[in-house]
């Protein structure tokens, strides 16, 4: 049964995608997997995950004026932030969030700067009607 952070992830992915953004997964959330050969514990990193710190998802938009994508790391309610995570949100190359409304939020800002209007209202409609 998947954990409370792949399902928030299936929820934003599934969501944004109904509403027409393209939405890059670079991974489910991975457990620590442990070293054969000394026997530490330690995130998948290169070919075997993602690098530390990576977002979970980019969300871009076809109709944005400009070509960008917004690396969104998503955390359940009392999920940890690990400091690699911090950094990238610190330096304002991610965002942390921690509900759909959040990411729905971020995403309204995006439109407001490069998208449109009325994509705005439908974001707005859209949450409303399904009381998300």
């Amino acid at each position: 049964m998947p954990g409370e952070e792949t399902r928030l992830q299936t929820l934003v992915r599934n969501t944004l995608a109904v509403l027409g953004y393209t939405v890059i997964e670079t991974g489910k959330a991975r457990r620590k997997t442990q070293c054969a050969k000394c026997k530490s514990w330690n995130y998948p990193t290169g070919w075997q995950g993602n690098t530390p710190g990576c977002p979970d998802l980019y969300i871009h938009a076809p109709h944005w004026s400009m070509p960008i994508a917004i690396g969104v790391q998503l955390k359940t309610t009392k999920g940890a932030v690990r400091s690699e995570q911090k950094n990238m949100a610190d330096f304002k190359m991610t965002v942390i969030c921690r509900s759909l409304e959040s990411v729905v939020e971020i995403v309204m800002e995006y439109e407001d700067k490069f998208g449109s209007p009325s994509q705005v209202e439908r974001l707005r409609k859209f949450i409303e009607k399904n009381g998300h």
